[in-house]
């Protein structure tokens, strides 16, 4: 498959994801980003029940393995839902997402980088009685070498106005170990192109795209595809859905490769991707033209 992309920037398949990444090279995977069944959710893929998730998550994690780059990562964006209530027990929030993320380090060798999350802003009413509103779920952003290089500086943000002011009222000298700062007469200036990024990501969630319930904003993969890869570097969503994540690889000029089970939603996300790319070529040949 990976052939495809010698005269295409994308390729994409109806097949599981696990079988799909392993027919890619060893070592020939950048970045894998991409958002699985979560625990105990009614989707076209079947229910993964809390009991079983890490056993669906094994021939997942075990291609992860083989074909990422020995400076490759993978995030796997995830919520845990809350098991079934009974007549003696209230609905629980499941942690097999806590236990997934143990074993990514435990059992198959890598090494966090963090455990992000996303506030979503507009979260679908659940009508739960039992606990808060879900309003969040969990980037589980791990490093296949325990020694990582990430390029902060491609998703930094503005600095907020309180911290300008902190910059223009106070003097700081860092500490021996580098840390943490204390008063001094030594003024230091904020980064040119912005604050560092927060390992909370806010924002609202995206409106369903053909049959697709699930439908992810483009920010969320763009941070990673654009902290942990360059152009032309591979990125792989095992579990495409609408194509989200293609879209946040082509628009970088990154290579896409793209598996999902639902033949229906593979379909739309290919015509989305031709229509993108060719709406680039258009875009593209106008710039020239005007130059």
């Amino acid at each position: 498959m990976i052939e495809l992309l010698q005269s295409s920037d994308y390729a994409v398949a109806c097949c599981d994801g696990a079988e799909g990444m392993l027919r890619l090279p060893d070592k020939s995977i950048k970045l894998i980003y991409g958002s699985p069944p979560y625990p105990n959710a009614e989707r076209d893929y079947g229910v993964w029940k809390s009991s079983e998730y890490i056993d669906k998550m094994t021939p997942f994690l075990n291609a992860a393995v083989l074909k990422l780059r020995d400076d490759g990562f993978i995030v796997i964006n995830v919520k845990a839902n809350r098991e079934k209530s009974t007549s003696k027990a209230s609905s629980k929030r499941s942690l097999v997402v806590e236990k997934l993320a143990i074993l990514m380090e435990e059992e198959w060798g890598l090494s966090c980088v963090d455990i992000e999350i996303w506030v979503k802003e507009n979260p679908v009413p659940t009508g739960l009685r039992v606990a808060c509103q879900d309003a969040y779920e969990q980037n589980l952003w791990f490093s296949k070498s325990p020694k990582w290089t990430i390029n902060l500086d491609a998703i930094r943000r503005p600095y907020e106005s309180h911290s300008i002011k902190t910059y223009e009222e106070y003097e700081y000298k860092p500490r021996s170990n580098g840390l943490t700062y204390v008063r001094k007469n030594k003024r230091i200036k904020p980064h040119p192109i912005g604050a560092l990024p927060r390992n909370v990501i806010s924002g609202g969630v995206s409106a369903k795209i053909g049959e697709h319930q699930a439908t992810q904003p483009i920010y969320l993969p763009d941070k990673y595809i654009k902290a942990t890869t360059e152009e032309g570097d591979l990125v792989v969503d095992p579990w495409m859905g609408s194509g989200t994540t293609g879209f946040a690889a082509l628009s970088l000029k990154r290579k896409f490769i793209g598996f999902d089970i639902v033949d229906s939603y593979v379909k739309t996300a290919e015509n989305c991707f031709k229509e993108f790319i060719q709406g680039m070529v258009i875009g593209n040949e106008q710039k020239s033209s005007q130059t």
